[in-house]
This record gives C-alpha cells, sequence and structure tokens, in this order.
C-alpha cells in the first residue's frame, strides 16, 4: 500500500490523473482520493496542517497495516542556489526546522534513478531573499549559507509520519519552484513540474517494500555496528545514516554478513576528510 502527501490540490493532481485515483467520502478535514491500494491526500499550507492531515489517515488503519504503507511527502520548494534550476528534483536527506531547530533525516532511495539529494529547512511562513512587504519574512545574506531548500510542511509531515509509519517507508522529494524571489508559483506551473518526475517516481512508487520481512536481529546488530562506529569517531548524521542503512541491509540480505569499515593500515585516520572518506565507502557496501 502506499499513500502520497500533498500540500496543494495543484501538486496532487498529475498524481491523481495519472492513479486515476477518485475522492474518498469525507470523513474528516483533509481531502483525500484512492486507486486500488493507493491513497493521495492534500493537508493545505503549513506545517501543522500537514501533521494533522499525516495524523487523521494513519488513524483509519490499524498498526500492522500501517507497517507496509510507503509514505511519502512530494511537492515544491524555493531555493537559495541558482545553480538549481527551475524544476529540479531532489530527495530530501536532512529536514531541519527553522523554528524549533530539530532536525530529522529522511531514508534514503539509494536505487532511483533520480540521485540528486540536498538538505531542506522548513518555516512557518513564506520566506524570501528579496525586500517585500508583509506577509514575507526575509533571510538574512548569512542565513542563506545553511540553507539549500525551503518549504513548509517537511518537517510536520516527518515528525507526524515517524510516529505512525516504518521511518524506513517514509521519503521526501522535492522540485525546485522558485528562488525565493517573494513571489508564487502558478499552478499550472506546480501541476507541471510534478507531472514532469511521474513516470521515473511512479517505479519506485509501485514497488514492493522490504521492510514487512522479520528485522527481529536488527537490535542485536545494531549495538555491535554502533560501537565500531563510535570508536571511529564518527558524527550524529552519519550515525542516522548507518542505522538506516543496516536496517536496510539486514532485511534485503539477511544471510549475509554486516558490512565493516575498511580502515588504514595503520589502523588511525589523520583527519575528518579521511574519515569522511572511509565512511562513504562503507555505505556503499550496505546497497550491494
Amino acid at each position: 500500500m502506499q499513500v502520497l502527501f500533498f500540500a496543494l490540490i495543484s501538486e496532487a493532481k498529475p498524481w491523481i490523473n495519472f492513479l486515476n485515483a477518485k475522492p474518498l467520502p469525507s470523513t474528516g478535514r483533509f481531502r483525500k482520493f484512492q486507486s486500488d491500494d493507493s491513497y493521495i491526500v492534500v493537508s493545505g499550507v503549513g506545517k501543522i496542517s500537514m501533521a494533522l492531515a499525516v495524523s487523521e489517515f494513519a488513524h483509519s488503519f490499524q498498526k500492522k497495516e500501517r507497517s507496509e504503507f510507503r509514505v511519502w511527502n512530494l511537492g515544491i520548494a524555493g531555493s537559495t542556489s541558482k545553480e538549481q534550476s527551475l524544476g529540479d528534483f531532489f530527495w530530501i536527506n536532512k529536514i531541519k526546522d527553522f523554528s524549533s531547530g530539530k532536525e530529522y533525516f529522511p531514508e534514503r532511495l539509494e536505487k532511483s534513478k533520480l540521485i540528486n539529494e540536498t538538505h531542506l529547512t522548513t518555516f512557518d511562513k513564506p520566506v524570501s531573499n528579496k525586500t517585500k512587504k508583509y506577509p514575507f519574512s526575509f533571510l538574512e545574506p548569512q542565513q542563506t549559507n545553511f540553507i539549500a531548500l525551503a518549504d513548509m510542511e517537511a518537517s510536520g509531515f516527518f515528525e507526524a509520519a515517524t510516529t505512525y509509519f516504518p521511518s524506513e517507508n517514509i521519503q521526501v522529494g522535492k522540485i525546485v519552484s522558485d528562488h525565493l524571489e517573494g513571489t508564487f508559483c502558478t499552478e499550472d506551473s506546480v501541476s507541471l513540474y510534478l507531472n514532469n518526475y511521474i513516470p521515473a517516481l511512479s517505479e519506485e512508487w509501485q514497488k514492493p517494500i522490504p521492510w514487512t520481512r522479520d528485522d527481529s536481529n536488527f537490535s542485536t546488530k545494531w549495538e555491535e555496528l554502533k560501537q565500531i562506529a563510535i570508536d571511529l569517531k564518527i558524527t550524529e548524521s552519519m550515525l542516522h545514516e548507518l542505522k538506516r542503512y543496516l536496517r536496510y541491509f539486514i532485511l534485503t540480505n539477511p544471510n549475509e554478513p554486516i558490512p565493516l569499515p575498511e580502515l588504514p593500515i595503520s589502523g588511525k585516520i589523520k583527519d575528518k576528510t579521511q574519515l569522511k572518506q572511509i565512511f562513504q565507502n562503507w555505505k556503499t557496501k550496505f546497497y550491494v
């Protein structure tokens, strides 16, 4: 089973048409559509609305049923970089909530045809790099150094989704719609951007998820691997990634030995650059 969450109906329309999804009778606050075992939910703008939409949908199913859902949030986002062109698609590998400072780390799709990744910051209201009047809030030049993409829903989506669904089933993908000029993308443009990526995304969308297999030995394996990682002095974000890689590996290769890092002959790591390279080489072993 699958469920797609969108903030805007213009984002959802291409998928509604592609899946030939039909409106569900109104049983709650949010608009829902269904096609066989695929669902589409439109939340409206903002992280609170998105979190409520996820919660309302999740409560329609038992816990065991929810474990079998692939759960995605797709939509548009503003970019601080001119190197990211309008219409470019990115999987989000890190979400930061601007107001709370909390950070979240979505699962990665290593074998997706769409390989671009970046991080995203969720704001409570629209932001701009330009001088505009209310209701836009404005980013100071130094703030943009820490922001790749900006949206208003992803942190609410991810925090709520991980409350009800396995984190391994949850992904966030965003398409660049503007460069924070303080203007809004037209509905037609939004639908066009989303429609362009349906062929590539639908392949991954319709694949069976591996996470329903037994992973009872995960905790034991994770404690072993975690200690190795701690001894290497990897960062907290690397540790989050490693945990997801291990779960994926165990569930897709249950009878294979757990990959270990390749260390220098001396056994000592000289600097952070070398550590990053060791970690990069290590994590590729989990996706064989």
